[in-house]
């Protein structure tokens, strides 16, 4: 078999699979699509090559992966606008929550330390990891906890208060 028909029999037999998969990570019908499609064009230009051995899984690992570097590049605010979107599908109520969620953002910025605010961003605007934050800003793993820590009860304890 030569390599187009291997590419078009995985199409037909994994691209239902992983566009779930991506649907589900991704919450929106468009950026799954493309995300498969991406896995497919790369396998077409040969950026990308499967090995003969669970062709499927790594099609699906693939795809995952591509779905987790698109959330991570995302901002705080694209994600929950687009959680509120899906969430809701009253358009006044989507507004109040969107409002609601720039108020803790302004909240949280005038609040926290220019420190702990940093740490804040690097985690949910970037969605770097503990030790990325930490190398990047220059100190311990256990101070971004800390400082997230601090930040989470900040924001409890103002926009929820009953709940400690």
């Amino acid at each position: 078999m030569t390599g187009k028909t291997i590419i078009e029999q995985l199409f037909i037999g994994c691209r239902q699979r992983m566009l779930a998969v991506a649907r589900l990570m991704l919450k929106n019908d468009d950026d799954a699509n493309d995300a498969v499609s991406d896995v497919f064009f790369k396998l077409t230009e040969g950026s990308l090559r499967v090995p003969a051995d669970h062709p499927e899984n790594y099609l699906m690992a693939t795809v995952r992966n591509l779905c987790l570097d698109r959330i991570r590049l995302m901002t705080l605010h694209e994600r929950l606008e687009r959680r509120i979107t899906l969430s809701d599908n009253d358009q006044a109520y989507g507004e109040s929550e969107r409002e609601r969620i720039a108020e803790m953002i302004d909240y949280a910025e005038r609040t926290f330390s220019k420190q702990t605010w940093r740490v804040f961003q690097l985690r949910f605007d970037e969605g770097l990891l503990y030790r990325e934050i930490a190398e990047r800003l220059g100190i311990s793993e256990v101070a971004v906890y800390k400082h997230l820590a601090e930040a989470l009860k900040k924001l409890k304890e103002k926009y929820n208060p009953t709940r400690r």
